[in-house]
């Protein structure tokens, strides 16, 4: 059995626990055993842009939990993810690291470097694999069309991610929809940022790259986009209905998370195991369609 530290970062529990609802349900099924550490903090992503040190600290601290209990994090988060593995990066420098390490030892930590941190699509992607998902399948989802999108920090920076795939030219997505039997589609703006780094500073930039996508996908004839991320979630489903207020649109794209489409192919109960009742756009068009 796989076993990690989950760590699940600020947002997804507080706003979109649908998201942990669905992941833990799947890694259940698969066997992947998830420990939850109650010291672990935020990632740090939001304090580096305060203070660099204080954000790598906080990712440091999260790591030296993790490395005493003898585990690898998982993560749901693309930008946690991000984080954590940036800061693996930097403290590779033994400099950084001994100074960080002398912090920590104020609260009984060290960190040595054994931590590693995976994202839940490339646990599911490398530790499961495809061919084992698509075995597993119950559910009918071939009349399902879905746009992929993967998150600015799944794959970059590609250094510290060990090259596990082109960040310009991402499949791994493409191929974990495929596997439950949904059809992924192709899109020009694949790659494109869903702003929420851009929101604090600028909602209107922010929601101008959100319309960019939807209207992209506006004649893909498409059922849903699949995200891997709760701030893409929130960025893609909230804000739909902010910008149709502010823009007069009418933007009504159902967005789901990848563990919960993986969660209706292996017949998981929508509401309970999966959460899709508490989705800003409504998914009944969408479990219509696989009943």
């Amino acid at each position: 059995m796989n076993k990690y530290a989950l760590f699940l970062g600020c947002t997804t529990p507080t706003k979109v626990p649908q998201y942990e609802l669905a992941s833990r349900w799947v890694c259940k099924y698969f066997g992947i055993e998830l420990m939850d550490i109650e010291d672990f903090v935020c990632c740090g992503i939001n304090q580096v842009n305060l203070s660099i040190e204080a954000g790598l600290l906080m990712a440091a601290m999260n790591l030296a939990l993790a490395e005493a209990k003898e585990l690898d994090i998982l993560t749901l988060c693309a930008a946690c993810t991000g984080a954590l593995a940036e800061a693996i990066e930097r403290l590779k420098d033994d400099t950084i690291k001994d100074r960080v390490n002398e912090k920590l030892r104020d609260v009984g930590l060290e960190y040595k470097g054994k931590t590693k941190v995976k994202h839940i699509s490339r646990v599911l992607y490398e530790d499961i694999g495809v061919e084992k998902i698509k075995k597993e399948v119950k559910k009918d989802l071939s009349d399902f069309r879905v746009a992929p999108h993967y998150g600015c920090h799944y794959l970059r920076p590609m250094s510290a991610f060990e090259g596990f795939e082109e960040p310009d030219n991402p499949k791994s997505l493409h191929k974990l929809i495929s596997a439950t039997g949904a059809q992924p589609v192709g899109y020009e703006t694949l790659n494109l940022c869903c702003g929420g780094k851009s929101f604090p500073v600028s909602e209107d930039l922010a929601r101008l790259l959100v319309q960019k996508k939807l209207d992209d996908l506006a004649d893909k004839e498409i059922d849903a986009m699949v995200l891997q991320c709760q701030t893409c979630y929130l960025m893609y489903s909230d804000q739909q209905k902010e910008i149709n207020e502010k823009y007069g649109r009418q933007y009504n794209l159902p967005v789901i998370l990848y563990p919960q489409l993986l969660g209706l192919a292996l017949d998981a109960d929508p509401i309970k195991d999966l959460g899709l009742d508490l989705h800003t756009i409504s998914l009944d068009k969408i479990l219509a369609k696989q009943a």
